[in-house]
């Protein structure tokens, strides 16, 4: 499934899976698992669900984690 740009706030809560997450940072899916284990400041803060182990991640929150990681960016 291609990803679109955030283009509304109602994007921005668009959950994404461990595999569309993949996509929009250019990275394995199980990289990003290891991550989650070995080092979890490496990947987006994850949303979770109450009573189940989905990964999920919000378009959003993931937007904001990475604008944060631009180096010489103002923090």
């Amino acid at each position: 499934m291609p990803l679109t740009p955030v283009t509304s706030s109602g994007d921005a809560h668009r959950l994404l899976d461990v595999d569309e997450l993949s996509i929009f940072l250019g990275r394995r899916p199980s990289t990003i698992r290891k991550d989650l284990r070995r080092k979890p400041e490496a990947v987006p803060p994850r949303l979770l669900l109450p009573g189940t182990r989905l990964l999920r991640w919000r378009v959003g929150d993931v937007v904001r984690w990475m604008e944060q990681h631009v180096e010489g960016a103002c923090k």
